[in-house]
């Protein structure tokens, strides 16, 4: 299964090429876990163990870098979205969401 992302109308898949990570959603801490799924704002979805949200979500401060590796902190929750309706025009500055 290719690994993408759970945000709405974010169109990002696992690639190595891309420094683009995943990262799956905090289910064994229901109070964050509530914060991820109001932030990704989808109607009745839940997250499952394949759920994530890449990288783009998130801002620079949510990370921090151990061993080599960029890895969410631990209280992390995704902010950066585009939302828009169906009839509105695509927001240019979240062009690269689609």
């Amino acid at each position: 299964m290719v690994q993408s992302c759970s945000a709405y109308r974010c169109r990002n898949r696992y690639d190595k090429e891309k420094p683009i990570s995943f990262h799956k959603f905090p289910l064994t801490r229901p109070d964050l876990c509530k914060k991820w799924e109001a932030a990704v704002k989808r109607k009745n979805f839940k997250p499952t163990k394949y759920s994530s949200i890449c990288s783009e979500h998130f801002t620079p401060d949510c990370f921090k870098r151990e061993c080599n590796n960029k890895l969410l902190k631990e209280n992390a929750v995704p902010t950066i979205f585009c939302y828009t309706e169906p009839s509105e025009k695509v927001n240019p500055d979240c062009s690269h969401l689609l």
